[in-house]
């Protein structure tokens, strides 16, 4: 019995590219709608709406207004950038806080330019009013101590 060889010819080929040329065509759309979708359900697991969170720090015996800007990260998680002053002058940190938007937040950060020094951290309880009464705490730098307010992020 005589085997025959397969011929690799220009015919053979070319039937070869455009059958991968159509395989391609056909499960790229299935592709791009599988990417689009995966994206979409990450995002969608990040709560939506909450911008930022503001308050008053008071230590030291003064009173300052402070603001962060607010980045979902997911499970009440938060990349914040805060901002604050002092006698006047910026301070900057970068961190994150955690709040359930019900009972609780807390918060870090660490100093990233301006007047800011060290790190500090701060947690507190809301009350019926939507406003947190925290503890703050310099982690590094100077130790100072007090207390702040947190209005509910929004």
């Amino acid at each position: 019995m005589k085997v025959k060889e397969p011929v690799m010819n220009r015919n053979t080929v070319a039937r070869w590219l455009v059958s991968l040329i159509l395989v391609g065509i056909c499960l790229a759309p299935g592709w791009a709608v599988s990417t689009a979708y995966s994206a979409l359900a990450k995002e969608s697991a990040k709560p939506a709406g909450i911008a930022s969170v503001k308050g008053m720090c008071t230590f030291g015996g003064k009173q300052n207004a402070w603001s962060a800007k607010l980045t979902p990260k997911g499970d009440g998680t938060y990349d914040a950038i805060y901002i604050s002053t002092w006698s006047g002058k910026p301070l900057n940190y970068v961190g994150t806080i955690k709040t359930d938007l019900k009972s609780e937040i807390s918060g870090s950060g660490k100093a990233s330019g301006g007047g800011g020094n060290g790190t500090f951290e701060f947690s507190g309880k809301y009350g019926a009013d939507g406003i947190a009464q925290c503890k703050y705490n310099e982690v590094n730098g100077r130790g100072r101590k007090g207390t702040m307010t947190a209005e509910m992020p929004k």
